[in-house]
């Protein structure tokens, strides 16, 4: 499909014009952003690369060679490690066709334009599987996303960083034990503004520790939302009761460290916090409860319990600030049958959220002194 006119037939299309009708061509991540953006809701702008689009990138040769280094034997992990980063280097070293990097330079230039930056864009290249969240395979969190890229070359070399991520050791040892194909999976991109977070963090439409659907959890962090996705520092914790709103319980977390971006590196690090702004909440109470609002309009909307993804704007004021930039079905309790409402914890004793979890989600009793 190596065809100019395939970027202008579905294999390039901007968010807004996407929809749940196309998951099984841009993956459920960027599916549900537009959706979301299509509702009404503060979505970030941005396009979208179809998992056409790198069959156009990808010609004849190239795809013969891939298939070739991915038919080979993989007798242990070492030879699957190996194999992998031949196929990620195949498709890193090559180039694209000059009309579909014309096409893409005149894309980026426009969302610069669309977004009111120009230059100063900064974006996130995000991957998007097609074998996500799937009832059969789930390749969530495999696939590798970008933050804080600029210009369009960037932004070129990173589309080709995240299609290349579908051949990590991990996603291709996956698919050997599970005896799916080793070649082409599917896999979309999006390039999205980045927004330029002042906080950032999740919200569970219950309490993850117990499963309790009366509950909505927030957690927050200075900065972009990688510190909290992935688990750097203790966040900010709020718990709200989910038919008033109210607060039910804060604890400021320590915030050792959050995710900034860096100009030089023109890349988000992870940085050590300033003690003084560490000890501060990181959202007030009305941001709290506008972001439980909104993830529960997605539950709403979805029917079953959410994991939501959002960011505050450091240039927005409030609420126009607030934007969702994920959301995924809650995995570990939104499959069961609602469990019978348990106590929150008591907060007049110390709180160890680790032999809570151990108590209450997996069942383990508590350490004793």
């Amino acid at each position: 499909m190596n065809d100019p006119a395939s970027l202008d037939n579905g294999a390039l299309l901007w968010l807004d014009d996407v929809g749940l009708e196309h998951l099984p061509q841009v993956g459920a991540k960027l599916a549900r952003l537009g959706a979301l953006r299509s509702q009404g809701s503060r979505v970030p702008d941005g396009f979208v690369l179809s998992v056409a689009a790198f069959d156009a990138f990808l010609p004849p040769d190239g795809r013969a060679e891939l298939e070739r280094i991915l038919n080979q034997d993989m007798p242990n992990p070492e030879a699957c490690a190996a194999i992998a980063q031949d196929a990620r280097e195949l498709i890193q070293r090559q180039a694209f066709p000059d009309w579909m990097e014309e096409r893409l330079v005149r894309a980026y230039r426009e969302l610069c334009e669309r977004c009111g930056l120009g230059p100063a864009l900064s974006t996130a290249v995000r991957s998007s599987g097609v074998s996500e969240d799937g009832d059969g395979a789930s390749f969530a969190g495999q696939y590798d996303t970008y933050l804080g890229i600029r210009s369009a070359q960037s932004v070129l070399e990173h589309i080709r960083k995240c299609w290349a991520s579908q051949y990590t050791a991990r996603a291709v040892d996956y698919r050997r034990r599970r005896g799916m194909a080793l070649g082409v999976q599917g896999i979309a991109v999006g390039v999205l503004q980045l927004v330029n977070a002042r906080s950032a963090g999740v919200a569970f439409t219950l309490n993850p520790l117990n499963g309790d659907r009366r509950r909505v959890v927030v957690e927050a962090n200075w900065g972009f939302g990688e510190s909290v996705v992935a688990g750097l520092t203790t966040p900010d914790h709020w718990l709200l009761d989910k038919a008033s709103g109210e607060v039910l319980e804060e604890r400021i977390g320590a915030k050792q460290v959050w995710s900034v971006f860096d100009e030089a590196q023109g890349r988000v690090v992870e940085r050590e916090a300033a003690a003084d702004r560490a000890v501060l909440p990181s959202l007030s109470h009305e941001e709290v409860r506008h972001i439980a609002r909104l993830a529960q309009e997605i539950e709403d909307r979805e029917g079953r319990p959410q994991d939501v993804e959002w960011a505050v704007s450091a240039d927005m004021s409030f609420p126009d600030g607030v934007f969702l930039l994920q959301h995924r079905p809650e995995t570990v309790w939104g499959g069961r049958p609602a469990p019978e409402p348990e106590p929150e914890p008591d907060m007049s004793e110390p709180y160890d959220p680790a032999q809570y979890a151990l108590r209450k989600v997996f069942k383990i009793p508590a350490r004793r002194p």
